[in-house]
């Protein structure tokens, strides 16, 4: 008999998802799972025990069910990262709604697709989700009254679906009782509508609940319901008593209002709000401030003045303040208080919220700070740029540079007065023009993009607009030609299986199509392409008219439909599902624009992003990353071009943001509360001219005591001066001779160390006689550390150093010096860079070298191989092992006859090797002033 499958997505299963996921962890196979990692003949036995003793299974599953539970655990198994998350108290107990006419219930089954045969995620990437809505949910309060509102912070990275955790928040919380939710949306009425438009679509058909999404109107006293059009007074709310989840029937209205950050619109807001006293004293209320980073802070000028009351406040930030201490629009304290108030302010860059100001009546996140853990499915500033923390992630070839003298002729197209389109401009559109020919030979439905922001004035955009339209209607001869030369050099620059060595986490590596054509069987599809260059139509009616064998040219800046005729539309807007359904092929887009592509907007089908702003803070630089995200279906063919200059501070941002995560681990370790400290967020001279936020955002920045400490620090840039390699070479073999024999690590096979070097020895010996070159950053930073480890040493701390060799245990060629015997290790230079830049010099578990394996106790030595066998935050590991104390200085010999060979990737080819440092400290707090990093100053 076939057994029937089942539907294991109940909450009573879950016991048994934790058990396995479990399992994952500890390195068990799926084939040992599904045996229940018993001994032979003894499987019954281990099943019954966690159904009848560790009570895991619930009591009606059958021993027979397992392989078919564990297959269908395994089809959509992702491993769960836990989320990171401070609190200032014990969170709430509240469960994960399993009701299936509950309103998570209804939107987990929207997002898995089993409404509308769309799946718009994965089994694996909803219970990450669920996981992540569920932490939000039990730190929210029902009832505030009496105490001061709830403030919490949500990061995520740049568009890694912040929006639905949002929503999911929203679900979830609705079940619960909450019933008023706002949505806080830019400054960009067209991105709010964007917002609005989502939240109704995903809302509507989850669950029982009734929701009315409502909009403002020109009369401040009512919203309009925008699925029908009715109208609502305060009075007309249907406001439910708070039942803790067991809400009657006829109690089942909740009200979603998405709001722009505008003075008007948030003061009619808050006169709506409390215009019904009895209404207002049963709103249970949740504020979600999208992108709060923007808008939401207060960048009015402060004085050094300790009381608040004294600061002059920006107008938007005051009005949201007043939304959440529950007071009129002009501060004035209301009649009657609102049952609940939670602000949750969501961000991927949440420098300026964390460093502006830390006042109890700010909006500061005193209450809880989260980052959400990416899914296994987004590409992220880690997965393209490498992680320095996961040796994992070593980074992904799909970076092309725009060169020094291109950027010099952007500014003159910008102005008007180029004679046309700079080369890497014109290569990065030929390579967009193959990739949109693979994906609709392929079948592809969806729509596909190519973005380019190169300046924010918008005189730039309209002239490299009309350069782009006269070059693809001009010379269709001459594009096809480069087309093929482009194609040629890049298809077979990133493939399967260098995705799977960049990016070995990615959780659909089993679907992604690693077939690329011959450029002939494309020829004709890009013909039909280029054969109508035209922009988005207006019919009579006012509806879209788009092409699907053509190229849709857009700018997006605020003027740009008012450029243009009224039959044209000339901003990006993505036609239906069912106008897509009407199309056999996928429509193809380019958008040129500024600011209005930095925030919010999300570009459907982005395969391919000219990108040449050079922006000096931090959080700018990352909001306009809209090549981040989701890239199902084109993982290969994604491709940026870019600035030396800005990828570098790209793959600096990701260090920083990997920097804070792991604050937010460390402080959750330790049972932190934000109420009492502010969140470091590193900062280094590598960041000189690199703010983090602009000055106005964070005007409460201070230095604080936590420091170096914690990270690590290499050096990946070279001059080709044989004099100076060779005295590297020298120099370092001396150090190492002087220290003694050399020790065989019991930690990493290919490496040898030395143990208890004195400070000052490594200080003089090696880091005083080493040259760095003056490409590289470090020739900045170490005179910085130094002085630092000077003053540390002075208090007691990191006396002494461990000092390690590490190789390629395969390579024939040796260096052997003082008793160590370790393989060169093979790297390759970028080709376009101005000195020799090999990217990233250590192999992640070499951070263990030193590690005394065999003098651990029994605990540490099982933490020792479940952290070398993840590979992830080893840094984290030193510490834990005991190693806190104790830095690690890491060295490696650079063949100089090796190396990968490509278009962008080429062999060392210096006169000498090449000698490479690494130096990883632990993590050390110490109350004395050594700062190398910042946060918010906190009140007296």
């Amino acid at each position: 008999m076939v057994m029937q499958m089942k539907d294991y997505a109940g909450r009573e299963y879950n016991g048994g998802k934790v058990w396995i996921a479990d399992q994952c962890k500890k390195g068990r196979s799926w084939e040992e799972i599904a045996h229940l990692c018993a001994e032979p003949g003894e499987e019954e036995d281990a099943f019954d025990r966690l159904q009848n003793e560790e009570l895991i299974l619930p009591d009606h599953m059958e021993f027979e069910e397992w392989p078919q539970f564990v297959a269908n655990v395994r089809s959509s198994y992702v491993p769960v990262v836990e989320m990171y998350g401070i609190a200032d108290k014990n969170a709430n107990v509240l469960g994960v709604p399993t009701k299936g006419d509950s309103a998570w219930a209804g939107y987990k089954e929207l997002l898995l697709g089993r409404k509308d045969g769309k799946q718009r995620m994965s089994g694996g990437a909803v219970s990450v989700l669920e996981g992540n809505v569920h932490w939000m949910l039990n730190h929210l309060e029902r009832d505030t009254r009496g105490k001061d509102p709830v403030k919490g912070l949500v990061m995520g990275s740049v568009q890694s679906g912040k929006t639905a955790n949002m929503i999911g928040l929203v679900t979830m919380a609705a079940d619960y009782d909450w019933n008023v939710f706002i949505v806080l949306s830019g400054t960009i009425d067209s991105l709010r509508k964007q917002t609005q438009q989502r939240f109704y679509h995903d809302l509507f058909g989850s669950g029982r609940l009734n929701w009315h999404v409502l909009d403002y109107t020109r009369a401040a006293e009512r919203m309009v319901d925008i699925r029908n059009g009715n109208e609502y007074r305060t009075d007309a709310l249907d406001l439910n008593r708070f039942q803790d989840g067991e809400t009657s029937p006829q109690w089942l209205h909740r009200y979603v209002i998405v709001c722009l950050k505008h003075q008007t619109r948030l003061r009619n807001l808050i006169a709506w709000l409390h215009a019904d006293k009895q209404r207002a004293a049963k709103m249970r209320i949740v504020v979600i401030d999208d992108e709060a980073d923007q808008a939401s802070i207060n960048t009015a000028k402060m004085t050094d003045v300790q009381d608040e009351e004294e600061i002059e406040r920006t107008a938007v930030n005051a009005l949201i303040i007043c939304l959440v201490k529950g007071c009129n629009a002009d501060g004035t304290v209301s009649a009657v208080p609102f049952q609940a108030m939670n602000y949750i302010s969501f961000t991927a860059t949440p420098y300026a919220n964390v460093l502006n100001e830390a006042y109890r009546d700010s909006l500061y996140p005193s209450n809880f700070i989260c980052s959400l853990p990416e899914s296994k499915e987004y590409f992220g500033a880690k997965a393209i740029w490498g992680s320095g923390e996961d040796a994992g992630y070593t980074g992904l070839n799909i970076v092309r540079t725009i060169p020094g003298s291109e950027m010099a002729e952007l500014k003159l197209l910008q102005k008007g007065n180029a004679a046309g389109l700079p080369m890497e401009f014109k290569r990065s559109v030929a390579w967009f023009l193959c990739a949109a020919g693979i994906l609709r030979r392929r079948g592809w439905k969806q729509p596909i993009s190519m973005l380019i922001h190169t300046v924010n004035l918008q005189r730039g955009h309209f002239e490299e607009y009309e350069a782009l339209r006269a070059w693809l209607q001009q010379d269709k001869a001459g594009i096809i030609g480069l087309c093929s030369d482009v194609y040629q050099e890049e298809k077979d620059e990133f493939h399967l299986q260098d995705l799977r060595e960049g990016y070995p986490d990615y959780a659909r590596m089993d679907e992604v199509c690693d077939e690329f054509p011959v450029f002939e069987t494309l020829r004709a599809e890009i013909a039909r392409l280029l054969a109508d260059i035209a922009n988005i139509g207006l019919g009579e009616g006012g509806q879209m008219q788009y092409h699907e064998n053509g190229i849709h040219l857009c700018v997006d800046n605020c003027s740009a439909n008012r450029a243009v005729g009224k039959d044209t539309f000339l901003r990006i807007a993505y036609p239906s599902p069912a106008e897509l359904d009407k199309m056999t092929k996928a429509p193809v887009f380019i958008v040129i624009g500024g600011n209005t592509l930095s925030r919010g907007l999300t570009l459907e089908g982005l395969v391919c992003t000219y990108f040449a702003r050079n922006v000096n803070q931090a959080d700018s630089l990352m909001q306009m990353a809209r090549w981040f995200g989701y890239r199902r279906g084109y993982e290969l063919l994604q491709r940026i071009w870019m600035p030396v200059a800005v990828q570098e501070k790209f793959a600096l941002l990701e260090e920083i943001d990997e920097h804070l995560k792991r604050e937010f681990e460390d402080f959750m370790q330790k049972g932190k509360s934000p109420a009492v400290f502010g969140p470091r967020v590193m900062s280094s001279s590598r960041i000189a001219r690199f703010l983090l936020t602009s000055a106005s955002k964070s005007q409460n920045m201070e230095a604080c005591d936590l420091d170096f400490t914690g990270d690590s620090y290499e050096v990946t840039q070279f001059e080709d001066d044989e004099v100076g390699l060779l005295h590297n070479i020298e120099a370092t073999e001396a150090f190492l001779t002087g220290l003694g024999a050399a020790e065989k690590s019991d930690a990493i096979e290919s490496a040898y160390c030395w143990r208890g070097v004195p400070s000052k020895d490594v200080m003089e010996g090696f880091l005083q006689t080493y040259k760095i070159f003056d490409c590289s950053p470090l020739c900045k930073d170490i005179p910085l550390f130094e002085a630092w480890l000077r003053d540390m040493n002075a208090a007691g701390h990191f006396l002494h150093w461990d000092v390690a060799v590490a190789g390629d245990k395969k390579a024939a060629a040796r260096w052997r010096v003082a008793g160590a015997d370790v393989g060169k290790i093979v790297r390759s230079r970028k080709v376009k860079a101005q000195c020799i830049d090999i990217g990233s010099l250590r192999s992640g578990r070499d951070v263990l070298s030193d590690v005394a394996v065999s003098r651990l106790d029994e605990k540490k030595k099982s933490l020792f191989a479940q952290g070398k066998k993840r590979g992830t935050n080893l840094i984290r590991l030193r510490y834990d092992l005991g190693l806190v104390d104790v830095p690690l200085l890491l060295l490696y010999r650079i063949d100089r006859e090796q190396g990968k060979i490509s278009k962008y990737r080429t062999k060392i080819g210096t006169a000498q090797d090449i000698i490479g440092f690494s130096i990883v400290i632990a993590g050390q707090e110490s109350n004395e002033d050594f700062v190398r990093s910042v946060r918010v100053r906190k009140p007296e």
